[in-house]
């Protein structure tokens, strides 16, 4: 398909649990520029969001500029993501997105599957990829609870700063003896004394 000329806007997007080699955000960037060189199109803009998820366009402020920018008239052909998941990877929320990009004559290229939502055979791609990207994502969430399930059941912490008196080696909890008897102090002074909070940081000198 002839695309020269054509003008595009790249949307590279890496979430906090995809910071893998080739999914940066500068991978995803090096890519697409490519991919309009290559195709002789002209670059008119490149919005970008960094450790934003990508279950709704909540939260994306770089998407939410893009799609505004285009309803005030942007003039621009394609909107051009590595992977269909860049988009969004709540299946409804790319078609959703994908609809309202199109009712302003601009279409998505996800370069990575070869996907073009201007061709016949786009959309309905579309349709199928980010239905099996949304199980894909429940199945990673349903794994990664099951792993702090397990961590649970073997006494492991399950992320997260420590909390106060005690420490954390080898993701297992282990009591700070410095820390644990200003907390067995407080603790006797609530229980066997008429000491309030206030009294209690007093004695401390919090």
């Amino acid at each position: 398909m002839n695309r020269e000329g054509k003008k595009c806007i790249l949307y590279p997007r890496v979430s906090t649990e995809m910071q893998v080699e080739g999914y940066s955000l500068d991978g995803q960037k090096t890519s697409l520029k490519k991919f309009a060189e290559r195709e002789e199109m002209q670059i008119v803009g490149i919005y970008e969001d960094a450790g934003k998820s990508g279950k709704s366009i909540e939260g994306r402020p770089a998407f939410k500029r893009m799609l505004s920018d285009i309803q005030e008239g942007l003039d621009v052909d394609y909107v051009l993501v590595y992977k269909l998941s860049r988009f969004g990877r709540n299946a409804a929320d790319i078609l959703n997105s994908l609809e309202f990009i199109q009712s302003y004559g601009v279409n998505l290229i996800c370069i990575e599957e070869g996907i073009d939502s201007s061709q016949t055979s786009g959309k309905l791609l579309i349709s199928v990829l980010s239905a099996v990207a949304e199980i894909e994502r429940e199945n990673i969430l349903e794994q990664t609870m099951n792993g702090r399930r397990e961590k649970a059941r073997q006494g492991k912490w399950n992320g997260g700063p420590a909390p106060y008196g005690y420490i954390l080696k080898d993701d297992t909890l282990l009591i700070d003896e410095q820390e644990a008897e200003i907390v067995r102090t407080i603790f006797d002074k609530f229980v066997n004394t008429n000491m309030g909070y206030t009294g209690i940081a007093k004695y401390l000198n919090l």
